[in-house]
C-alpha cells in the first residue's frame, strides 16, 4: 500500500501549523516564548519525518519540494539542539513554508488524480 498520500497530507498539515503558530508574532514575541519554540521545533521534525518516509522514486517526482532541507532541517532540531535558532526557525516559517505548502499541496492534487484514475 503506498503511504504516499498520508505522508503528504501529514506534511501540509504541519506547515500549515506552522504558520498558524507564528501566525501574529514578532521575532520578540516569538523567541521570548519557550513553549511555542518547543512546539515549533517539534512540528518541524514531524514535517522532516513524515517526509523522510515518502520514498525517494515519489519524491523525485515532486522536485518543488525541497526533500533533502526538510529532512536535514529535521535531523539538526532531533540531533543538534544546541544549534537551535529560533529566529531562523520563524524565518523559515514565514518565508519558505508559504511555497512548501503550495507545493504540497501541487502534489497530494497529483496523487489523487492518479488515485482516482485506478
Amino acid at each position: 500500500m503506498d503511504r504516499t498520500p498520508a505522508h503528504l497530507a501529514d506534511m501540509l498539515r504541519f506547515t500549515q501549523e506552522l504558520r498558524s503558530l507564528a501566525n501574529g508574532h514578532t521575532l520578540e514575541t516569538f523567541t521570548s516564548n519557550r513553549v511555542l519554540c518547543l512546539a515549533v521545533e517539534k512540528l518541524f521534525i514531524n514535517l522532516g519525518e513524515a517526509a523522510y518516509r515518502v520514498d525517494s522514486e515519489s519524491a523525485s517526482q515532486w522536485p518543488d519540494i525541497p526533500w533533502r532541507r526538510v529532512i536535514g532541517l529535521r535531523n539538526i532540531l532531533a540531533h543538534g539542539y544546541e544549534q537551535v535558532a529560533h529566529e531562523i526557525l520563524l524565518k523559515t516559517i514565514t518565508d519558505d513554508l508559504p511555497t512548501l505548502e503550495h507545493a504540497i499541496t501541487q502534489a497530494l492534487e497529483c496523487t489523487e488524480l492518479r488515485d482516482g484514475e485506478q
